[in-house]
């Protein structure tokens, strides 16, 4: 099922141009849009009548023409449009409501109760019917549903190939949705559809080229080159997080030695913290456990940080010196114009972020560095539920392309 069904003056190219161009801009008239697309005046002049008549634009304002007849402005009507976004996580599952632009109208979260297919999919419909529920009480439409999972999927068919933190294979996730809700669905891997998001309303925005970065309880990448989601032969690109950053280190979920998963990620770390209060060497920890190592989780050990405890602040710069090795590989492959960082450890980043910077400085030819930014996502911790909306919003936009390779 495809959103432009329910969106019949959309299924036409030059309609999703236009729009793209006005949600681009944020507010732009119709000589611009013309100039723009190279579409003839009467064609925009027709096209922008019926997005008008369908609640799509509106003219707001008048711009500035500097001399002659202000040119009237059109901006999108953000309440014309809402989708679904979910990322299914390996302990949560999470949603949001979003408008034509990405804002969120609606936010949930609720932990998974086990990793059992059942009981994860009634989680899953369980934030869908409450999102559903109340974009009814706002008297909002929905018209689609995008879904983030971790692991490899094939977003073609909506498959869950493999999710190894709930042991799923081949499972079809987006067919079981789109027949209970009948609305479209479109299915994407959770890193992919963090950097399909930022590209499009985050940090990554009118950028050709792209690595944004998903560190939790795995690690996980997305990759756009020439402005495009590039999901590999397989759906398999972006695995950033078995990439070797420690030879002989620790053994890891997918048999190699010293992945960059086994040694940065939030469940690698947490191991490591618990390590070192055992052994008595990180006691400046020990105060935010209560005295117990097992204590360790992820909140106390943002806690720790805020504080600046020591202890706490060496085990994220441990992070950073294996997250920026990976990454340098990366750089060094792909030459992304922007690095960006988020996921789980993305309230911490500003302790991470330095030593990251500094480790790819090194290592990272000094040819690639030169137009090279990085950053936080710009979407913050719903970049992954933003992302997954985005499947939809993309293909209600026909965006416009830069001349060329883009350096920002």
């Amino acid at each position: 099922m495809d959103i432009r069904e329910k969106l019949p003056i959309l299924k036409e190219i030059s309609p999703r141009l236009v729009l793209g161009h006005i949600m681009r801009a944020g507010s732009i008239s119709r000589a611009d849009i013309a100039r723009q697309t190279g579409l003839h005046r009467s064609t925009i002049t027709r096209i922008v009548a019926s997005l008008l008549e369908e609640g799509f634009v509106e003219e707001s304002g008048e711009g500035d023409s500097g001399l002659g007849r202000r040119p009237v402005m059109l901006s999108l009507v953000a309440g014309a449009v809402h989708v679904v976004g979910i990322a299914i996580e390996s302990t949560f599952v999470a949603g949001v409501l979003v408008d034509f632009n990405a804002q969120i109208t609606e936010r949930m979260e609720v932990p998974l109760r086990d990793a059992s297919r059942d009981a994860v999919m009634a989680d899953v419909y369980g934030v869908i019917d409450s999102l559903l529920e109340r974009a009814q009480e706002r008297e909002i439409t929905v018209l689609g549903i995008g879904v983030a999972m971790h692991g490899i999927v094939n977003s073609h068919q909506g498959l869950s190939v493999f999710a190894p933190a709930i042991e799923w294979r081949n499972e079809p996730v987006a067919v079981n949705i789109e027949s209970r809700y009948d609305l479209p669905v479109r299915m994407e891997n959770n890193a992919n559809a963090m950097a399909l998001g930022e590209s499009w309303f985050g940090n990554g925005q009118a950028v050709e080229n792209i690595l944004v970065v998903k560190v939790g309880s795995s690690i996980g990448s997305g990759v756009i080159l020439g402005g495009r989601l590039f999901p590999g032969t397989d759906y398999s690109a972006g695995e950033i997080g078995h990439l070797t950053v420690l030879p002989g280190g620790p053994r890891c979920k997918c048999g190699n030695l010293g992945c960059l998963e086994t040694v940065a990620s939030i469940d690698a770390i947490l191991k490591r913290g618990r390590e070192l209060l055992k052994k008595g060497e990180a006691q400046s920890l020990m105060a935010f456990t209560g005295g117990d190592p097992n204590q360790l989780n992820f909140e106390k050990l943002c806690q720790a940080t805020f504080a600046r405890d020591p202890a706490a602040l060496r085990l994220w710069e441990e992070v950073a010196a294996h997250l920026g090795l990976a990454l340098s590989y990366t750089i060094n492959i792909l030459n992304p114009a922007k690095v960006l960082i988020g996921g789980d450890v993305f309230p911490v980043l500003d302790y991470i972020l330095p030593k990251v910077r500094e480790t790819v400085g090194i290592q990272v030819l000094q040819p690639l560095k030169s137009h090279l930014r990085l950053e936080p996502v710009g979407l913050g911790q719903d970049s992954v539920t933003i992302g997954a909306a985005t499947l939809l919003l993309q293909d209600i936009f026909e965006l416009p392309k830069s001349n060329g390779w883009d350096h920002v």
